[in-house]
């Protein structure tokens, strides 16, 4: 019984802490950042997203559903519409292209 009860009452704390971090975006390898300026249209969007990576130092190139080629490494594009302190903001997450999603291209 107070083992059930510790599971119920405990345990949801960090896995609730858990999967946020994981769907957040800040995992090792991805670039994630949020863009000053809020687009509507997604080819703006992508514009935007490749000057600030080359701001940032990077050789940055699009390469069309949803792939980035940065520094010579694919990355995938998941943009998200995330609150921050009530204000919606656009997070950009590019996350590197690896053996398993390769199938989609």
């Amino acid at each position: 019984m107070e083992i059930s009860l510790y599971i119920l009452l405990i345990l949801p704390f960090p896995l609730v802490i858990y999967l946020g971090a994981r769907v957040s975006g800040y995992r090792k390898g991805n670039i994630v950042f949020h863009l000053d300026e809020w687009y509507k249209d997604y080819n703006n969007y992508v514009k935007a997203v490749e000057r600030e990576l080359k701001r940032r130092g990077r050789r940055a190139e699009y390469k069309g559903d949803y792939h980035f080629e940065i520094d010579g490494k694919m990355y995938v594009f998941h943009p998200q519409i995330v609150t921050v302190r009530r204000v919606p903001v656009q997070r950009t997450i590019l996350q590197p292209k690896n053996k398993e999603n390769d199938s989609d291209k």
